[in-house]
């Protein structure tokens, strides 16, 4: 078989993780150069530079284990002086004692959070057959998540003789990944316990494995779904303040079932003129709400945002008379137009320009009515 599935049952234990925290910080004053004083058996080796940070250290435990990676001391004048970056490694964020150990971090540098530069958020899960013909049709093209014009599919030639004999087909979808280049969320579905069974010695994470065996995941069975998140700053939750790094941290599983539940709705390609009338095809089983929202800017000029010039321009074209006797451009232009409507600003640069309130805007694309926060 192309890979190991579980026998369809009504539910799986799902587990949500935090697998990549990243955090922008400054400095309390200028570093001068000089390892900064740590703990007994502990180390901080100074590394090469890169293209955009003069120091680079890596901050490690008396077993030898990475801590955290530090970035300090921009190259670029463009960057203020006391700018930085800590990422914290992987095997800490599956630990109890994360916070512990990232607040040492910042008290060895004299650091302050500035906010999250990339947090990730996964589910770890058993993948069943009824899921996995879901999955394919992704792949395949044969589905759609809502909102993604296009997404990523890579397939994998897996000889057997690399994974221990273990039978398995050539030729396996291995993951699906989707989200623009400048946007906030990129997500992906992939087989995690093949990335980790065809790791190297070093990248084995088996701390990954005894957080699946305490749950009770058979890590043949485990697949994952990420988000990686970036421009947290940007972005607003439940009562629209703001969240620190770690709030984010400790409301991990939330967040990961509000944004799923939100984002990832696929649906076959049946070509319905209305996209909305396809199936929905079943995935994870997620209790979630719409609880993240992009944070709108406290000024704007309308024609400096590329998404709301587009929009405007859509909008006017579909009040063309001309269009409207086209209904396969009618249909696309729907489309475009509720997508963009997903942020906030959008919807409001609709009701300045043109005049119209949130009845008129549903009432055109041929929608239920829009809340206030968008559709």
């Amino acid at each position: 078989m192309a890979v190991f599935l579980r026998d369809d049952v009504a539910s799986s234990t799902g587990v949500v993780s935090c697998d990549w925290f990243a955090m922008s910080c400054k400095l309390t004053k200028e570093r001068d150069g000089v390892p900064p004083q740590v703990p007994p058996g502990w180390y901080a080796l100074r590394m090469s530079e890169t293209a955009v940070w003069a120091e680079r250290w890596f901050l490690l435990d008396p077993d030898g284990n990475k801590v955290a990676t530090v970035l300090c001391s921009p190259r670029s004048p463009k960057i203020p002086a006391l700018s930085a970056q800590v990422q914290i490694a992987n095997r800490f964020l599956y630990y109890d004692d994360f916070k512990e150990v990232t607040n040492l971090v910042l008290d060895l540098f004299s650091l302050v959070p500035s906010g999250l530069s990339r947090i990730d958020l996964c589910c770890d899960f058993e993948m069943s057959e009824t899921m996995y013909e879901t999955y394919l049709a992704l792949a395949k093209k044969d589905a759609r998540i809502k909102g993604a014009h296009e997404s990523v599919s890579w397939w994998k030639d897996i000889p057997s003789d690399k994974l221990n004999g273990i039978p398995m087909c050539h030729d396996v979808p291995n993951q699906v990944n989707w989200g623009g280049a400048e946007s906030t969320f990129h997500w992906k579905i992939y087989y995690k316990w093949l990335e980790l069974a065809r790791a190297e010695p070093d990248d084995q994470k088996p701390w990954i494995l005894d957080t699946w065996r305490y749950w009770g995941l058979r890590e043949r069975y485990v697949w994952r779904v990420e988000v990686s998140i970036s421009h947290s700053n940007g972005l607003r939750v439940w009562n629209g303040q703001k969240m620190s790094p770690f709030e984010w941290y400790d409301n991990r599983v939330r967040l990961f079932q509000d944004l799923y539940a939100d984002k990832v709705v696929i649906r076959r390609n049946e070509g319905h003129a209305d996209r909305r009338n396809d199936t929905i095809l079943p995935f994870l089983e997620v209790d979630g709400v719409k609880s993240v929202k992009h944070a709108l800017a406290e000024t704007s000029r309308d024609e400096s945002d590329p998404e709301r010039r587009l929009v405007c321009k859509l909008w006017g074209e579909l009040q063309q008379s001309d269009t409207q006797c086209n209904p396969l451009l009618v249909s696309m232009l729907r489309r475009d137009i509720l997508e963009l409507c997903e942020r906030p600003s959008n919807v409001w640069v609709l009701q300045r320009m043109f005049g119209v309130d949130e009845t008129a805007i549903a009432k055109a694309l041929d929608i239920p009515p829009l809340d206030k926060s968008g559709v």
